[in-house]
């Protein structure tokens, strides 16, 4: 396949994981990966165009990473605050007084 054929999917890549679309991502990777079997590098300027798109999505890949991460564990608090009590020591440091459900079937 042509590089340019490549570099449109790179481009392709660039936009699904900016728009998170993860079904047309994982399409565009299988494409990608057979456009890259049959490439044949013709100049090094082709070389450094292939790699500034590859360092990009990578860069993008990573960044969607940590926001998905971020988001998981601001999930798990809010959980956490809806079915225990958090509060403060004299201190500051932070206390898990436990499960709300036990303390107020207690009253």
């Amino acid at each position: 396949m042509a590089e340019s054929t490549i570099i449109q999917l790179m481009d392709q890549i660039h936009n699904a994981i900016l728009s998170a679309d993860f079904a047309l991502l994982s399409q565009l990777d299988l494409n990608l990966e057979t456009a890259l079997v049959g490439l044949k590098i013709q100049s090094k300027d082709e070389l450094t165009n292939l790699q500034q798109k590859a360092e990009r999505n990578a860069t993008c890949l990573l960044a969607s990473g940590r926001g998905v991460r971020s988001a998981l564990r601001r999930l798990a608090e809010i959980h956490r605050n809806t079915t225990s009590l958090i509060t403060y020591d004299g201190s500051g440091k932070r206390m898990d007084i436990g499960d709300l459900s036990q303390c107020i079937q207690k009253f």
